[in-house]
Formats: structure tokens, C-alpha cells, sequence
């Protein structure tokens, strides 16, 4: 990133904000789907969403201002990407993912970025995702779970057809959310079973899809703490993906030893998680994932391949090496188990 140069460029980021609520909001009204289904003039958006016509206007305008619409001779169009991914229906919907995530725990846990840098628990008594999704009030387990997992899908399937898994027969997620991971390498290699390893709070969910997969007979849970509960062992491959990004400096030590033992010889170990380049100069999206990631625990590391890679070794692994899975956000690590 070049440096900047221009008062402009630091206004560009103290209002940044602004642009994110306005597309918070348009989600929230469901916009782009309304737009879509036809409801693309003034008039016909103000009755559709039931926002008032100055204050629609404006909304609109703002969303013109960034590229998430377009408007001609009085009439509003989704943009490219708007219709692919913010639109019910659309291909790579998730929407969800935007309002529950983004918009409800992100935006809502970085109020508390100062006190994480001084290095002071947001929760006394819990981690930030446990107290904002969980707590009363909160996003709410279920609805922060299926969003996530709408928001993995992809990634998902992506990571199983990369990773060989031919020959395995057992696979434990830690930390595996509502699944989407374990069910796309379950989708990919009919031979593997599954544990996933998550909070109490998300078993549900994760049994609910691996049901409506037809795959509920090839997953097992473990309720509980990565780091305090027990792991199943004689595993052929362990995944660890937005685990690492989570926790501390000692417990990325405790999960690789963890990981270690868990598998068999040969086994492989995959770490997906968000990391910047060992010269810490980017990619943004990851900084700025690790960065929320503190939310959590103001002891998480800014992960980098060569970090995840020492970690790996010192617990014993062979690695393999580490690849881009998501364009400017994540990688993916693998080792082995001699």
C-alpha cells in the first residue's frame, strides 16, 4: 500500500464507517432483492421497503456513491456483484452473513478495539464472541451459526476439492461451527467420518445441517473448550480453520501439540485461518480480520505462514507448506505427523 499523502485519503477512512452502515441498512430493508424484483423507482422503493422518500433517496444515493447501485432515467439496478451476492436467490447469497456477522457482531464488537489494545477483556468473565453472540441481548447463537455457515459454503467446497483426502477415514473440525467445512470434505470422500469439536451453544446448528445434508450418520460432537476438552484420537486429518486467529500466543502452542497427538502417523494437520505476508506489509482484508480478531483475545497473534509454520514444527510436524485458499484474506497450512 502506498503511503498517503493527502488530508482526503485519512477522511476517506475516519467516514469509511458510513458506507458500511448504509449497506447494513439496505440489507437489513432487504434493497437489492427489492430492486431486483422490480420495485426500481422512488416511489415503488419508499412503499416496498416503507421508508419515507427523502430518507430512501439519500440511502440510495449513498449506495450509488460506492457502487452497490445504479441509476438511469429514474430507474435503480443492482450492480454486477450486488445482483450475484446480495440479492435473495442470487448464486452466492449471504447476506446473513453481512447483516449477523458483519453488521451485528463486527461492527458492534470493534466499539470495544481500545480497550483490546490496552489489553483489557471486553467480557470479565468471557471471550468477546461468547459474551456478544451468546450473552442476552446478543446476536444469538443460531442466528450468528447458520449465517456463518452461509458464509462458508463456499470457501468450504473450495478447500475440499484442494486437499487430498483420499484413504482417510477420520476427520476432526476444531472449532467447526455449524459444520460447513466437515460436510463439504464428508461431500468429497464418501469414505470419512467426521467430529466436530464447538462450543455447546453450536451443536444444534451443526446437526441440523449435516441432517438436511443426508450426512447426520457420518458426524459426531464433542461440546466443549479446544483447549480444555478432550480430543478424539487415531485421527487421519485434524482441521483448524479461524481457530488460531482466535487465542493466544500459548494456546496456538497447546492446539498444535493438541493436533499433534490427536493424529496418527502420517496424519495431516490444516491450519486455515487469515494471514498476512511474513513482511507484515498486507494483504488489508487479512490485517483487518486479524486486527478484530483481538476482540476475542487481546493475546492473539498477527499470524504470518512462517508463525503458523514454527508453531507446526516446534509440535513436532513436518510441513508441507503454506497456499492462498481465499485471495487476500486466508491461507492454508499443511503438515504432517511423522
Amino acid at each position: 500500500m502506498k503511503p498517503i499523502e493527502d488530508v482526503r485519503e485519512i477522511s476517506a477512512l475516519t467516514y469509511g464507517f458510513i458506507a458500511s452502515k448504509a449497506l447494513f441498512a439496505a440489507v437489513e430493508l432487504d434493497l437489492f432483492t427489492r430492486i431486483a424484483r422490480g420495485a426500481d423507482t422512488l416511489p415503488a422503493i419508499a412503499e416496498a421497503t416503507g421508508v419515507a422518500a427523502n430518507r430512501a433517496r439519500t440511502l440510495l444515493t449513498t449506495l450509488k456513491t460506492v457502487g452497490l447501485i445504479t441509476e438511469k432515467d429514474g430507474r435503480f439496478a443492482n450492480a454486477p456483484a450486488t445482483a450475484s451476492y446480495l440479492v435473495a436467490g442470487a448464486p452466492g447469497d449471504f447476506r446473513d452473513y453481512i447483516r449477523v456477522v458483519n453488521g451485528g457482531f463486527l461492527y458492534e464488537g470493534l466499539r470495544h478495539l481500545d480497550k483490546s489494545m490496552r489489553g483489557e477483556p471486553v467480557f470479565p468473565d468471557k471471550g468477546c464472541y461468547e459474551g456478544i453472540v451468546y450473552s442476552e441481548g446478543g446476536v444469538g447463537g443460531p442466528a450468528f451459526s447458520s449465517a456463518q455457515h452461509a458464509g462458508s459454503l463456499g470457501p468450504a467446497r473450495l478447500m475440499a476439492r484442494r486437499v487430498d483426502l483420499t484413504g482417510a477415514t477420520s476427520f476432526l473440525d476444531v472449532g467447526g461451527g455449524s459444520g460447513a467445512y466437515t460436510l463439504a470434505f464428508l461431500k468429497q470422500n464418501p469414505e470419512l467420518r467426521a467430529t466436530i469439536l464447538d462450543f455447546p451453544e453450536t451443536v444444534a446448528t451443526a446437526r441440523h445441517y449435516a441432517a438436511a445434508a443426508g450426512l447426520g450418520d457420518r458426524v459426531a460432537h464433542v461440546e466443549g473448550n479446544a483447549l480444555t476438552t478432550a480430543w478424539p484420537g487415531e485421527q487421519d486429518a485434524v482441521l483448524m480453520s479461524y481457530v488460531w486467529s482466535a487465542v493466544g500466543g500459548n494456546d496456538i502452542s497447546t492446539l498444535a501439540r493438541r493436533a499433534f497427538a490427536a493424529l496418527r502417523p502420517g496424519g495431516l494437520v490444516l491450519v486455515h485461518d487469515f494471514m498476512v505476508d511474513d513482511s507484515h506489509e498486507g494483504p488489508d482484508f487479512a490485517a483487518w480480520y486479524l486486527l478484530a480478531a483481538m476482540l476475542d483475545n487481546p493475546q492473539a497473534e498477527c499470524l504470518t505462514p512462517g508463525f503458523v509454520e514454527a508453531a507446526l514444527r516446534d509440535a513436532g510436524f513436518i510441513i508441507e507448506g503454506t497456499a492462498t485458499m481465499l485471495d487476500e484474506i486466508t491461507q492454508l497450512t499443511r503438515a504432517r505427523r511423522p
